[in-house]
């Protein structure tokens, strides 16, 4: 299967999309890919016992590659409940595209700022949309749903080398969550990632490339926190939007190697 790549590089020939090249060293595309139905996997006799496969889409409303990566996260997320698998899903909606005639209502600069990283991380000068990125180290074109389910698979084969448990904290406000945590194994210096997601309800898109559509999405990151594992247990506290209620969101967390990016052992939380 051929798939193609919009690409912002001054030179690069083929397709080439309507927004200005960025000034820092980081540049930005957007892949498109042939979408294909994710397999309706059960869970495998390969599958270890304390796997996991945490996959991040890196998206966004304003960039007309996006919404079939969108679906194919949908249909990882539904796999995953259906068959009791131990896959987590983000959505993570970038800010870059917003000036192409739409500005994406989950876009974050931090969602972007998370994107660069992994970009730098893996030897890249260039961003792209839709990126699907599985445990931190598999990074592909987001509507290639093929790849994703055998990334998935891949990652269900191997055993997490860490243990996280999170538990929920009284609230202080509706829009907060506040969860402790206890991460067991191998942890030299690694960073919890703890994220408050929700699926919301579909919104119709009036302008950009994207006009007419009604998008729906899943795993979208409403809270994000980062935290360096100085010691094995302690607690977080994610802040919210205003307009979403902590009763929304589910909270995933997972241990990530600062360097490798490599992610190592996760879990979620319905609060």
């Amino acid at each position: 299967m051929m798939h193609a790549m919009c690409s912002l590089f001054i030179g690069v020939a083929t397709f080439f999309c309507a927004a200005a090249v960025p000034t820092n060293a980081v540049a930005q595309d957007r892949g498109e890919a042939q979408p294909d139905s994710v397999s309706d996997t059960p869970q495998s006799d390969r599958q270890q016992a304390s796997a996991i496969a945490v996959v991040e889409l890196f998206t966004s409303q304003g960039c007309s590659s996006c919404p079939s990566a969108d679906r194919v996260l949908q249909a990882i997320h539904a796999n995953a409940s259906t068959n009791e698998l131990p896959v987590h899903v983000l959505s993570f909606h970038v800010d870059y595209w917003n000036h192409l005639g739409w500005e994406d209502p989950y876009s974050s600069p931090a969602s972007t700022l998370r994107q660069k990283r992994y970009a730098v991380s893996m030897g890249s000068k260039r961003i792209f949309t839709p990126q699907m990125i599985v445990n931190g180290t598999a990074s592909f074109v987001g509507s290639d749903s093929a790849k994703a389910d055998n990334e998935v698979q891949r990652a269900l084969a191997k055993a997490a080398t860490v243990s996280v448990d999170i538990k929920e904290l009284p609230r202080e406000a509706d829009h907060t969550v506040a969860i402790q945590f206890n991460v067991t194994g191998r942890l030299e210096g690694c960073l919890l990632q703890v994220a408050a997601v929700d699926s919301p309800q579909a919104n119709s898109v009036t302008r950009g490339e994207n006009a007419g559509a009604d998008l729906t999405h899943v795993g979208v990151v409403r809270a994000f926190e980062s935290v360096r594992l100085r010691d094995s247990a302690g607690e977080v506290e994610l802040n919210l939007p205003d307009r979403v209620s902590a009763a929304d969101v589910d909270v995933i967390a997972y241990v990530q190697n600062p360097k490798t990016l490599a992610i190592i052992g996760a879990t979620k939380l319905r609060p």
